[in-house]
This record gives structure tokens, sequence and C-alpha cells, in this order.
């Protein structure tokens, strides 16, 4: 199913004023990668520009995704009874990720204008990624309320006029949510959540809604976490923009936009399931891990690693507890009310050295670990006192 090339498709960069074309300086310019995934020689691989990005998503959005297209329109808007005839679309690259370039694909047709996201992998390891994640969240969606996660609408490959590949997926585009990251406001020099709301400009979260955020993202990890199974989204990383948000009025609301894996991070023996005890120690593990991790984030995103104030860690546990719910093993209360600061402290440093942090992360967490085990462990008997 084609699509009219009467439709007119523009290019755009997030950020960036103007529309993009084969004469803008960009258009030529390999697109931007991690360091990691740099070769030592550049003809090891082949490097893709932001007019080669652009041209091979016109291609999929033109031909074999213009069905793929026109059905998750329709998903958005189940009251509309027929295809409405696209007027235009506009590609915006948003960001040039660790893994992924992903793409807003803004379409306008009689239904109004109605977004999408198509997250783009141009790199072998992105591309295994992007792999592993498809399969992710297919598994954890049903454990999730709905709208918490984007919808996969289609997964495709795509050429850039010189022949490489990109790999891609055409899911939800969450609207009016932002990505954010702590940073120190300049007006007091305080450690705030930063919001980077690209239609208004960049703002600081009002302090009494900071807990909800770690409280949210909590509940949504401790919601996809399987206690028979023990398995698990991970990694995830605050620093990476995995979750985003939408202040309103009455609060937040917070959805998770990338799921990388979701795997067992405790195996028994010869395949067979784990006993109660072994998952009742896989879910301390978990709640100590998120712990940890939902206080680890960069500056703006990028600069020095940060660790987020003690708010945090109370808030990680009210979300871990109000996920679990009536699940809640009966055995896990009288360990956690039994669990010492010191039994805390020994279980966070086994957590930090097996979970591989990063080199800046373990730095970060042996200088506060052991406040924050103190913290953890005022958190938890606050929390289950009843």
């Amino acid at each position: 199913m084609g699509r009219r090339r009467s439709v007119k498709i523009h290019f755009a960069i997030a950020g960036r004023p103007g529309r993009v074309d084969a004469n803008h300086p960009l258009w030529s310019q390999a697109l931007p990668m991690p360091a990691r995934f740099r070769p030592a020689a550049p003809e090891q691989t082949t490097a893709i520009s932001h007019g080669g990005y652009f041209q091979a998503i016109q291609a999929y959005l033109e031909n074999e995704g213009a069905g793929s297209l026109q059905a998750a329109l329709a998903t958005m808007a189940p009251e509309v009874s027929r295809p409405m005839p696209l007027q235009h679309i506009d590609i915006i690259l948003e960001k040039h990720g660790e893994f992924y370039h992903p793409a807003r694909i803004q379409v306008t047709s009689g239904r109004g204008t109605q977004a999408l996201a198509l997250n783009v992998a141009v790199t072998p390891l992105g591309i295994e990624c992007m792999h592993n994640e498809v399969e992710a969240l297919s598994h954890v969606a049903s454990r999730l309320p709905d709208g918490t996660l984007p919808r996969i609408f289609d997964v495709a490959r795509s050429e850039t006029p010189d022949g490489a590949t990109l790999q891609m997926f055409l899911a939800d585009w969450f609207e009016d949510h932002h990505e954010f990251h702590l940073s120190l406001d300049p007006r007091d020099g305080v450690q705030k959540i930063v919001v980077w709301d690209n239609q208004r400009g960049p703002y600081f979260l009002p302090p009494h809604l900071t807990a909800n955020v770690y409280s949210g993202a909590a509940f949504i990890l401790s919601r996809a976490y399987d206690p028979r199974t023990s398995r698990q989204i991970y990694p995830w990383h605050h620093a990476a923009g995995d979750f985003v948000l939408r202040h309103q009025a009455d609060g937040l609301d917070l959805k998770l936009i990338t799921v990388r894996q979701y795997a067992p991070t405790m195996a028994a023996e010869g395949g067979q399931d784990l006993d109660d005890d072994a998952r009742l120690m896989a879910l301390m593990v978990f709640l100590a891990n998120l712990s940890l991790r939902n206080r680890l984030d960069r500056l703006d995103g990028t600069g020095a690693m940060a660790w987020a104030g003690d708010e945090a860690v109370s808030a990680t546990v009210a979300g871990f507890k109000q996920a679990l719910g009536e699940s809640l093993p009966a055995a896990l209360l009288p360990l956690l009310r039994s669990y010492t600061a010191d039994d805390w402290l020994t279980l966070l440093e086994a957590v930090a050295e097996s979970y591989r942090l990063m080199p800046a992360e373990e730095e970060l967490c042996e200088r506060h670990i052991a406040a924050h085990a103190a913290c953890l462990l005022t958190a938890v008997r606050n929390t289950f006192a009843t």
C-alpha cells in the first residue's frame, strides 16, 4: 500500500530553527556517535549523514511503512471511521542517544496533527539493542497500566541512498511529555529537577512534586518486576532520559519510553524455578538496587554524576510498596523490619558490585552508600510500620 507522492515531507532538527534540506550545512555531516561507538579507523564503518538519515526515513514512510503509519493513526483516533488523506509529514530528528537517533513523525491530516515516535538505530550495537527492546516491550507491557509504555506499531529496515542500513520501530509519541534531569538552580544554587520543555522552554519542577517523580519511577519498575522469576527492566538510567513526565495542574504523569532488556537477575540451578527463599532474596536485591539507581543522574543530562536528595529514598520505597500491593509476600514484612543499617549496607555494597555500575557511578555510590543505608532503613521502617 503506497502513499501518494503528493504528500509533502519536510525535515527538521529539534531545537534548530527552520527546515533541513540538501542545502543545509548539516545535510552531509555524519550523525554524532558516542565516543565508545567510534571505530579506531574510520573505514571500519559507514558513517550515516543527516541527509541519509532523513532520506531513509522518507523512503520507509512512502513505501512499506505507509500502511503501518495509517494503521497507527487509526489506532490513536479510533473514533474516526475511515482513513483521512494525509496533507504533510514533518520528520523531526529529536536527539542523538547512546543507541538510537529518535525522530518525531508529525502527521497533519483531516484529523488534525498527530505525532508518532520512530526510533532509529544506525550502529550494530544499536540494532542489537533494538531487537532486544522490541522483544522486551512485548513481554513487559501486560504487567503495566495501559499507556505507561509506548505501543509498537511496526518494525522495519530502510536504507540510505548509499546503501547503509537503518533499523527502526514506529511507536507512540507521548505528547507534551518531556525529559528531565537533576540540575542546579542558578537562582538559589539548590539542586532541583529541570524539565526540558521544548515548547515553553526548560523549567524547574516545583520542589513539592519531586517525590512524585521518584515514587512514580519506582512504581513502574516494581510493577514490571516479576517476583516469580525475578525478571525485571534493567538496565535503565535517569541520565539517559528513560522516563518522561508531563506536569499537570493536579500533579505529574510519568511514562517509561524504553525497555532495553527484560530478564531475570537470579536463576535457579538446573533450570528449576526459584524457591521461596530465593524469590524473597531476589526481591530484597531488587529494592536495594532500585533505591540506589533511582538517585543516580547526570547534571543536566550530560554533566557530572548527580545524586538525588533523601526524599527520593522514601518516595522509592513508597512506590515499591504501592506497586506490589496485595501481592507483597507475607514473609517480606518481617524481613524488612528485621534489617539493620549494617544489614542494608552489606546488601547495598553487594548490589553495587554485582550490577556493574560505571566508574563515575561507583565513586558516587561509595561516597554516599553508608548514609544511603541509614536513609533506606528509616524509609522502610516508616513505610512498612503497619
